[in-house]
């Protein structure tokens, strides 16, 4: 004990810079966990939120590039804390404290485990809402000097991955139609691959080929609101029937974020333009695997599908996505309109909504859909197409067998339509209800 008094004036400056060091890497390490182990929807909330809270979304926009920084960073300053620590032992070994110098190494050890590393971490684990905003602006400035040595870092990296490993490369993919072919194979040969997990992996797979156009919510039926309103001056009954407001920008009638009404809560005063978050643009012909991506990469949950002149025809939101995954029947018309697109009525007579996909008509009425061939998206399209004007009340058309009478109308076209075998609309007991 004599010894580490006697040699205090010897390891003391280099103690107290090694804490200094060990406490910024505690800071780099709590920040890395706190960032990357926030959930979607916390980053979400972020990016609606305060300054802090924006700035947190902003960084978790490019994550890699963050991630860079925060190891760089960490690893100089635990190579300046060991490096400091060596200094101090050898002080200590040259003025004949070897015990002590030996006590301090083990010392500089734990400390940078424990203070540097697990408690850091799991406190950022627990509280990583709390800390991710008080952290952001200061790694925002560490993430902004490294900015000019990141793509060097890259380069060399790259340089490095052709120098030691020439012959590594991507393995091949698998196609959707193997994997699909594999899926059936399975439930064929085993039991253990239950009905409802087999069509949630069809249609994991049918994601690769089905366009958002055939999923997403047309233009009318989306709301859009200005950004100086508030929940307090909107109708109720306006917004009832709809999970997210779009917000108009101020210069124009073009939508660039949107307000997820389930997730306001006490802010009936705050403006649109503070409760909006981002949305993305995709075209009409993005398939939803695509879309899916985008708005998971970008933390956001609403997608604007626009047509070839970039104007906007209609949305599509995360949960729509997950809908088709996990859902046995996923519908557009249910979630829209909240009633089912397909009513049976009678022995093979039905009531369907001009909105529901031929897709899942055709599922329903057992009629092969080849979604490469088929071009109209919905039965109403459908409607168009035959006719080629405006469908009227009693307009017929048939299909496969089926035949297919409009009864009710819209002045834009939309429709709901009878639907029965040609058997019975021949012998006239079919008639509608």
């Amino acid at each position: 004990m004599s010894d580490f008094v006697e040699s205090v004036h010897v390891w003391l400056p280099g103690s107290v810079l090694m804490l200094g060091l060990v406490m910024c890497s505690a800071f780099f390490s709590a920040s890395e966990t706190a960032f990357f182990f926030l959930t979607r929807d916390q980053i979400r909330h972020f990016g609606a939120g305060s300054g802090r809270e924006k700035m947190v979304a902003t960084l978790l926009a490019d994550p890699d590039r963050l991630l860079t920084a925060v190891l760089f960073w960490n690893l100089v300053i635990n190579l300046g804390y060991f490096t400091v620590g060596i200094a101090v032992m050898n002080h200590l070994t040259a003025k004949d404290y070897a015990t002590v110098a030996a006590v301090m190494g083990i010392l500089n050890l734990v400390a940078m485990i424990v203070l540097g590393e697990v408690i850091p971490k799991s406190a950022a684990v627990v509280f990583r809402d709390r800390i991710a905003p008080l952290v952001s602006w200061p790694l925002a400035a560490a993430v902004r000097i490294l900015d000019p040595v990141i793509p060097l870092l890259g380069r060399i990296a790259k340089i490095l991955r052709r120098t030691f490993w020439p012959h590594v490369i991507h393995e091949a993919h698998l196609q959707p139609d193997d994997l699909e072919k594999a899926i059936d194979a399975s439930a064929a040969m085993t039991s253990e691959l239950l009905e409802i997990e087999q069509q949630v992996l069809h249609n994991i797979l049918d994601m690769n080929e089905i366009m958002v156009e055939e999923i997403m919510r047309p233009r009318n039926l989306s709301i859009s609101v200005g950004p100086d309103e508030t929940l307090a001056t909107l109708s109720v009954t306006s917004i009832t029937q709809t999970d997210y407001l779009l917000v108009r920008d101020p210069e124009s009638d073009n939508c660039s974020r949107a307000v997820a009404l389930a997730r306001v809560t006490g802010r009936a005063n705050a403006t649109m333009a503070e409760l909006a978050e981002p949305i993305i643009y995709v075209p009409w012909c993005a398939t939803l695997s695509f879309v899916l991506s985008e708005l998971r990469n970008r933390y956001c949950g609403v997608a604007v599908v626009v047509h070839e002149h970039g104007e906007m025809v209609g949305t599509v939101t995360y949960e729509d996505l997950l809908e088709t995954v996990f859902s046995d029947s996923p519908s557009r018309t249910r979630r829209v309109l909240g009633r089912e697109p397909l009513i049976e009525i009678g022995d093979n007579r039905f009531h369907a909504e001009g909105l529901m996909t031929l897709r899942y008509l055709y599922r329903h009425l057992r009629i092969s859909f080849d979604a490469e061939e088929e071009s109209l998206n919905t039965l109403a399209g459908l409607f168009h197409d035959e006719l080629e004007r405006m469908p009227q009340v009693g307009d017929r058309i048939k299909c496969e067998g089926w035949i297919f009478t409009a009864i009710q109308v819209s002045p834009r076209g939309q429709l709901r339509a009878l639907i029965e075998t040609e058997e019975l609309s021949a012998d006239g007991s079919g008639e509608d209800v």
